[in-house]
């Protein structure tokens, strides 16, 4: 009985942070980090679906209220029980769990027929902004243990709300909570969900590390999950499920070793998930990442060739660009790639950002102020199109990060970033049109990678193009 995650992290985030040469008008940078705020659960009453099952519904509240609030004591985690309806799809959950103040809303209904009890419950997280359900909870009065099972199944609950608290907190930047959650979340008993799912926690303990940039606990938490992985199919076949998390995993851990500086590690780690699974596009990626990172520029091109020839993902498209501008024939190859990137994606502010700065040749200044004048009321990157048009200077471009929401403010911030450090690169800064510069690039990307929001799909391509100035300050002995 495993959870049923429906968390749908949006694949299109993006923004950035301070700008070139630390202008005026960039946020000054903090050094003191702001306090971590607790994150809040909100618990709705359970609802009956009949008048026989009242009871069961008003049994149920204390017992999971009472297995959470157990299991949370000296964590940053609280409990409330807003007194509100149960929404009746996201819009609703979205408003119900503002208006309750709380990260996770929970909320559920009891049925019963005869000595059948069953129990659904369902959340909505507010930072992901999507609904999760829970796993399907029967139970059959006419068996002895069905009182036992309840309990078990609350500390079940309690310990995966507890799980689902955690990409949230490091989606906004929160490690020292995510650490506290972690570490209370131990198996508590011998068929709880920790027990059941310690892949799950391993791979949160990688995560944190990415967030923290600690190649080795990334490394570790990485290869503990994989160990699981490996251990369950010591006794079984493998699955598709079973294969997909062995990729997942074996990209988290080539993450690691790219964070320690060894791509050749990465390299290794990916070559043969990329053959068995050819169609997962992760490791794909990343195995580019690290080739590239190796000063391979051959075969990641060999390996990028499915994605850019599909047109749609603008990450595969930038490192393309990067292995084949070099080669003969690289221009026309690079321009072929991001011109199918913009055909592809027509209303891609990103895609038309990634062709204006990185494509060789001129730029194509007019056709970027062709499409900001077409997708005027577009939302970010758009006010990054419109600074490079011209439309938008710098303390308007820096005025536009702004966002009550501190996490929405850092996924501009981290955009702005990026895209500054590409023009940095590319000698397509305004003001300094036709003066590349590598320097000011670094600091871009160094800015982005700082924002800390690695969820984001331009902190991966900031730390790409931080592995090659590095690469070529060394080379020049800079």
């Amino acid at each position: 009985m495993r959870l049923r995650t429906c968390l749908v992290l949006l694949a299109s985030l993006v923004s950035a942070c301070t700008a070139h040469q630390a202008p005026a008008t960039a946020p000054a940078a903090d050094t003191t980090p702001p306090p971590e705020p607790r994150y809040v659960v909100g618990l709705l009453p359970m609802r009956p679906t009949t008048p026989e099952a009242l009871l069961d519904a008003q049994e149920q509240d204390p017992r999971i209220r009472a297995a959470l609030q157990g299991l949370i004591a000296n964590t940053p985690m609280d409990v409330v029980q807003p007194t509100l309806q149960a929404p009746a799809n996201l819009e609703e959950a979205r408003a119900r769990a503002a208006e309750a103040k709380v990260n996770t809303l929970v909320w559920g209904e009891v049925s019963r027929d005869g000595n059948k009890l069953t129990v659904k419950l369902n959340s909505y997280e507010s930072t992901v902004d999507a609904p999760s359900s829970f796993w399907p909870m029967e139970y059959d009065f006419s068996d002895g243990k069905a009182r036992e099972q309840l309990d078990l199944d609350a500390l079940r609950l309690g310990q995966a709300i507890m799980q689902e608290s955690l990409l949230p907190m490091m989606m906004r930047n929160q490690p020292s909570n995510v650490r506290a959650m972690l570490e209370a979340l131990v198996s508590k008993h011998p068929r709880d969900w920790v027990e059941w799912n310690r892949d799950i926690i391993e791979r949160r303990w990688g995560m944190l590390g990415r967030l923290t940039r600690d190649g080795a606990l990334t490394e570790k938490g990485y290869r503990g999950a994989l160990a699981d992985v490996a251990a369950w199919r010591a006794d079984h076949a493998a699955t598709p499920s079973s294969n997909v998390k062995e990729a997942f995993y074996s990209v988290g851990l080539a993450r690691g070793f790219l964070l320690q500086g060894r791509p050749q590690a990465a390299v290794e780690t990916l070559e043969p998930i990329v053959k068995r699974l050819p169609e997962d596009l992760e490791s794909r990626l990343l195995l580019a990442r690290a080739q590239l990172a190796t000063g391979d520029t051959q075969q990641p091109s060999v390996v990028l060739l499915p994605l850019v020839n599909e047109g749609k993902n603008p990450a595969a498209a930038r490192l393309y660009v990067a292995a084949v501008v070099s080669s003969y024939s690289g221009t026309e190859l690079a321009n072929t790639v991001l011109d199918r990137l913009v055909e592809k994606s027509p209303d891609d502010t990103m895609a038309w950002l990634l062709r204006y700065l990185t494509a060789p040749g001129a730029a194509r200044l007019e056709e970027l102020k062709s499409f900001t004048a077409a997708h005027a009321t577009a939302d970010w990157p758009l006010p990054v199109a419109r600074h490079f048009t011209g439309e938008l200077d710098e303390q308007a471009l820096w005025a536009a990060t702004k966002d009550a929401d501190s996490h929405m403010e850092r996924i501009r911030r981290i955009q702005v970033h990026y895209y500054l450090g590409e023009a940095a690169l590319a000698g397509r800064l305004p003001g300094h049109e036709g003066h590349p510069d590598k320097q000011a690039a670094q600091r871009h990307f160094e800015a982005a990678i700082a924002t800390h929001a690695f969820h984001h799909p331009t902190y991966d391509l900031a730390d790409f193009q931080l592995e090659q100035l590095r690469r070529g300050l060394v080379a020049t002995g800079r």
